[in-house]
């Protein structure tokens, strides 16, 4: 991807009406001997905990007859922070923190991850983290009726020039290598239900991440996150339009 002449710009832009719903840090690590017992006490400030849980399907062929079983196996704890807006998840496999809208900022975001990732980090010893990864859920909402997509997205679905242009609802995905980050970048873009009459939302979620690494240091966990941030203010602003930079200034 292109570095624009704009970036020391896009570095310090700042939206009075950030359309963040959610902004998340994860962190991936390989296999460990930790035990549940080892994740299962609050870090100050978390007291409310609930389990993580992973799903399974099972199908076995005996004969003609496939039968099918579900299980759930416990994979860590959640706990809830911030007043309800932060969310820490403790996992066998990882770390993820969560902050709901309304967002504060970058950094604000960061630290508190820094030391809940510490906590963490603590509880397990010695670890490889295999992935690192940064996505950020934004709610655009639109005022109704929106006749063109194109005049507050730059991603959106291609419709035949014959067909009206005024959609009731879709979904796209987009995965686009970031070759000079060694990263994958995932694009989602949907509508939904918007929050008023006469709004028109859609969902923009960027999600970047780096994976196929083996880190033990912090330092490069926290670099490649900074590079990520970057990547992903990169993305936002080339998905959206001036005049929706007006609706979110």
């Amino acid at each position: 991807m292109a570095t624009p002449t704009w970036m020391s710009w896009l570095e310090h832009r700042h939206y009075d009406k950030a359309p963040i719903k959610e902004a998340i840090i994860d962190i991936q690590i390989e296999s460990s001997p930790l035990a549940m017992a080892n994740i299962e006490t609050p870090v100050p400030g978390y007291t409310e905990r609930h389990k993580v849980m992973k799903g399974q399907l099972r199908g076995q062929v005996e004969g003609d007859t496939l039968t099918a079983t579900a299980s759930q196996d416990q994979m860590g704890y959640a706990f809830v922070g911030g007043e309800g807006k932060n969310v820490v998840q403790l996992k066998m496999n990882g770390f993820t923190f969560s902050r709901l809208a309304p967002y504060q900022t970058w950094e604000q975001l960061r630290d508190e991850a820094k030391m809940l990732w510490e906590s963490y980090r603590a509880r397990l010893g010695t670890l490889s983290v295999v992935r690192v990864g940064l996505r950020y859920i934004n709610q655009l909402d639109l005022p109704a009726p929106v006749r063109d997509l194109r005049d507050f997205v730059r991603l959106y679905p291609e419709v035949s020039a014959d067909l009206s242009q005024q959609l009731a609802g879709f979904f796209l995905q987009v995965q686009i290598p970031q070759e000079d980050l060694a990263s994958m970048l995932i694009l989602n873009e949907a509508m939904v239900p918007p929050p008023g009459p006469d709004l028109v939302s859609v969902i923009l979620d960027i999600d970047v991440f780096k994976q196929g690494i083996k880190l033990e240091s912090d330092d490069e966990v926290w670099g490649i996150l900074e590079s990520l941030r970057v990547r992903k203010n990169l993305v936002f602003e080339s998905c959206i339009t001036n005049r929706m930079r007006e609706l979110i200034s």
